[in-house]
């Protein structure tokens, strides 16, 4: 490796180190502002807010390593340019493609590196600070991990179960639907206004049932209905239904496959999936984009290249969160909501290598 690649690489790392540490500390900032009335209202003591964001602090790395590895690269390059340096490194032979390809060497491991994190790492500590928000901020009895308190889960090879709401404490749910198929066709649906577990079994109470045979359906109404055969239990519905951040990959397209089999629209959680390979892949695309972008500015100071470099950034992350929420409602597909940021950057960034001086 020549002195000058351990000078670049050494420009881009301290930046990139500066730019993590910033975020976390301003992600933190905003979410204890947030989050202080919660904390003093439930008496929480220093020591669990202090590991609620010990907790915190993958997630935010994970969430923001792409905007940082932008900003390091846009203050690394553009450093070069407003000392002149890169002006001297070309005379030298030392050209711009150079530079690309070193800080693509490492966007490259360092995109790999993300998303091993993200898959073991992230999903458990989330998990744990989710529980410990739960339990230590709003006094539930309980660590079970829901999405707006419903549930959706295979209960048999043919049936699925949706359920509104369930208290882990009480082993009870709201609201609940049964749906049972025969050769791809749906042939009955129970539903109940309750449920709960006596002893060793499940009973649906205030119970109706429609089968579907030969073109009708019949309806008939029960006051209650033990259900000895369902094969989950209380702690498999207290561990179902976390949240997409809760999950790797693999668990996250179970429950997908799991949601979309029972008839459930599973729009969000297909999105989320996507962008569990896309966010770590972007870091890849923003060194593609930032390099070339950074040398293009030849003129203005240390002020200017700071607010382009910030605008980018927002510009950047503006994209990944509006491709989010648009593929949420379903206006897009999920794997173009998830890949929109990445696609805009990485064509304008192959733009800016073709034109840009070597």
């Amino acid at each position: 490796m020549k002195t000058l690649d351990r000078y670049v690489l050494r420009r881009f790392f301290q930046f990139l180190i500066f730019a993590l540490l910033a975020s976390v500390v301003i992600f933190i900032t905003v979410d204890s502002t947030e989050q202080l009335d919660k904390f003093i209202d439930a008496k929480a003591p220093y020591h669990v807010v202090l590991r609620y964001y010990y907790l915190y602090l993958p997630y935010i790395i994970y969430l923001t390593l792409p905007v940082s590895v932008l900003l390091a690269t846009l203050f690394s390059v553009g450093g070069l340019v407003y000392r002149n340096e890169l002006t001297a490194m070309q005379s030298a032979g030392y050209s711009l493609w150079r530079i690309l390809f070193l800080l693509l060497m490492v966007a490259v491991p360092l995109s790999g590196a993300t998303l091993l994190f993200g898959e073991s790492v992230v999903p458990a500590a989330n998990h744990e600070r989710k529980v410990l928000y739960r339990t230590e901020v709003k006094k539930a009895q309980t660590s079970t991990s829901t999405r707006q308190g419903r549930l959706y889960i295979q209960v048999s090879p043919t049936e699925f179960l949706k359920m509104e709401s369930y208290n882990a404490d009480q082993r009870t749910g709201e609201r609940i639907s049964l749906h049972m198929f025969a050769d791809g066709r749906l042939e009955r649906r129970v539903t109940a206004d309750r449920l709960h577990y006596n002893k060793d079994h499940w009973v649906l109470e205030r119970v109706q049932i429609r089968s579907f045979a030969n073109g009708t359906v019949t309806v008939a109404s029960l006051d209650s209905m033990p259900r000895q055969d369902l094969s989950i239990t209380p702690d498999d519905l207290a561990r179902v239904n976390v949240e997409p951040e809760e999950l790797n990959y693999i668990d996250l397209r179970n429950m997908v496959e799991r949601l979309k089999v029972s008839g459930v629209r599973a729009g969000k959680w297909i999105v989320d999936l996507a962008f569990k390979i896309s966010q770590p892949f972007a870091t890849v695309i923003i060194v593609l984009f930032g390099v070339p972008f950074a040398a293009f500015r030849r003129r203005g100071g240390l002020v200017l290249g700071f607010g382009l470099s910030l605008l980018v950034c927002f510009v950047y992350f503006g994209f990944m969160q509006v491709g989010k929420i648009i593929g949420y409602h379903g206006t897009i597909g999920p794997e173009l909501a998830a890949w929109a940021g990445n696609i805009v950057f990485g064509f304008l960034g192959i733009v800016l290598v073709i034109r840009v001086p070597k």
